[in-house]
């Protein structure tokens, strides 16, 4: 699938609407596709929010203490320029990269010395907690991977209130 059908398909999406299977791969492997996608729910968040106005000299009224108190705080360097947040995303090859790390980890871990070491000194014994130390890491690494990657998997649900 080429980048303009998948973002022909994503675009015809509702907005609850499952992303379809070629389209969420499509955007697991394009950073072009998934960058827009990721600016689009962006600017849906930013658009759904409600307006701010920001107090400047401009839209004050003609007000000489709040000028002056303005003045004062720009004079002393306490005022700084307002900045939307920006959020860093860990790139999909790094995520991938550390996950091939862990599994090959506990994969080799019983070969390397600390390995041979704890088999002789704990026997069978070490094989169930071992076991279950490499599942809670992997299945902490997974739900790490997926929450902070969810945009990728399905459009972003809101609800809607409702007054009765």
């Amino acid at each position: 699938m080429n980048c303009s059908k998948a973002f022909d398909h994503y675009i015809a999406l509702d907005k609850h609407e499952r992303v379809p299977l070629p389209v969420m791969v499509h955007l697991v492997f394009c950073p072009v596709c998934r960058a827009a996608v990721r600016q689009m729910a962006a600017a849906e968040t930013l658009l759904s929010r409600p307006l701010s106005v920001r107090l400047t000299k401009s839209n004050l009224s003609d007000d000489p203490v709040l000028s002056a108190a303005l003045d004062k705080i720009a004079a002393a360097g306490l005022a700084y320029p307002v900045r939307d947040p920006v959020a860093k995303r860990v790139s999909l090859l790094r995520w991938f990269l550390v996950g091939i790390l862990l599994a090959g980890g506990f994969a080799l871990f019983p070969f390397t010395s600390s390995g041979i070491w704890m088999q002789a000194e704990f026997g069978k014994a070490l094989v169930v907690p071992f076991y279950i130390l490499c599942g809670c890491a992997v299945t902490a690494y997974g739900g790490l991977f997926v929450g902070t990657n969810i945009d990728l998997f399905v459009k972003r649900f809101k609800t809607l209130k409702t007054g009765f």
